[in-house]
Formats: C-alpha cells, sequence, structure tokens
C-alpha cells in the first residue's frame, strides 16, 4: 500500500513539475522568478516544505545574498500565482520571512577546514528559526554556488530522490 501511495504521489509531483519548465521560459522576465519557484515546490501539493530559504554564495566577489523564502504560514492563498503575478509579486514583499532572506546581505562562505563556514550557517538556521533544518548546496554558473536551507518535511524520502536534483532549476533565476 505504501508503495502505491508513493508512486501516486511521484506521478502527481511528476505533473507538478513538468509545468515549472513553461512557467519559467514564459516569465523570465520576471525578476522575482525565484520566488514564484520557491513557493510552487514548497507548496504541499509538491514537496511540503514548511519553511525554506534560498541564498546565492559568489566566493570570487565576497558576496552571500539571500534571494527567496518561504514559510507556509505567509503562503499565498490564491490557486495560481503564475496567473496573478502582479498580487502575489505584492505579496511577498508582505511576508516577513521572505523579507528576512532577502536582507542577507553577507561576506561570502568560503568551505575551508576551520569551521567558520559552519557556524555562520548555524547563524542563519538560527536568524530563520528553523526546525530540523537541511542544507544543500550546488554549483551554479559563474562559479556561484545555490545555497538551499529547509526545514526537513514528513516525506524526506521524495525530497532526497527528487527535490534536490530539481533545484539546479534555481541557477536559471536572475538573482534580484
Amino acid at each position: 500500500m505504501d508503495y502505491i501511495k508513493s508512486k501516486n504521489k511521484e506521478q502527481e509531483l511528476l505533473s507538478k513539475l513538468g509545468g515549472f519548465s513553461k512557467n519559467m521560459v514564459q516569465n523570465h522576465h520576471l525578476e522575482n522568478l525565484s520566488e514564484f519557484i520557491i513557493h510552487d515546490l514548497c507548496a504541499q501539493d509538491a514537496f511540503n516544505i514548511s519553511k525554506a530559504a534560498y541564498l546565492v554564495n559568489n566566493p570570487d566577489f565576497s558576496c552571500l545574498k539571500g534571494v527567496a523564502g518561504y514559510h507556509h504560514p505567509e503562503s499565498f492563498k490564491q490557486d495560481n500565482s503564475w496567473q496573478l503575478q502582479k498580487e502575489f509579486t505584492s505579496h511577498m514583499k508582505q511576508s516577513d520571512f521572505n523579507q528576512s532572506v532577502r536582507s542577507v546581505n553577507d561576506r561570502s562562505l568560503f568551505m575551508g577546514d576551520n569551521g567558520s563556514e559552519q557556524n555562520k550557517v548555524q547563524e542563519l538556521i538560527q536568524r530563520f528559526d528553523m526546525r530540523d533544518p537541511v542544507l544543500h548546496t550546488w554549483n551554479m554558473k559563474y562559479d556561484n554556488q545555490g545555497i538551499f536551507i529547509f526545514e526537513k518535511p514528513e516525506d524526506s524520502q521524495i525530497v532526497q530522490d527528487h527535490l534536490l536534483n530539481f533545484l539546479h532549476m534555481l541557477s536559471f533565476c536572475s538573482v534580484f
């Protein structure tokens, strides 16, 4: 029975994720494209993540920039954010958590052996008040690094199987 539930969830997820590339191409002009994507990825009908923060780390320019945040209680309650772009953008400007993430503008994380980056990550986790956090990083274009910190959802296996590979799509969004 669990196998069937898992396959149904994967099929629903595949159907939802299949529309992302189309939405990204049709809306490439949106400076806050990453907010739309994060919001859809974290929604209950996708990966069901209660809180997430997306940041970009640029070691060359010693810059860590918060890009987008999602917190379920502050989520956009309308059906389709892509069809209500002005309303969604206005809503995200009012989201305290999104603004908290976006306010991060700090020196970059340098992945070294001295542990200082671990302290900085812990500071971010505390700043974002995350419980049972998971950190995922990936290499992006122009030698940037994507950083996604999120609260571990109940169905963490589907996150492991699919979300971590899909996050690379954020690499195509502008950092605003």
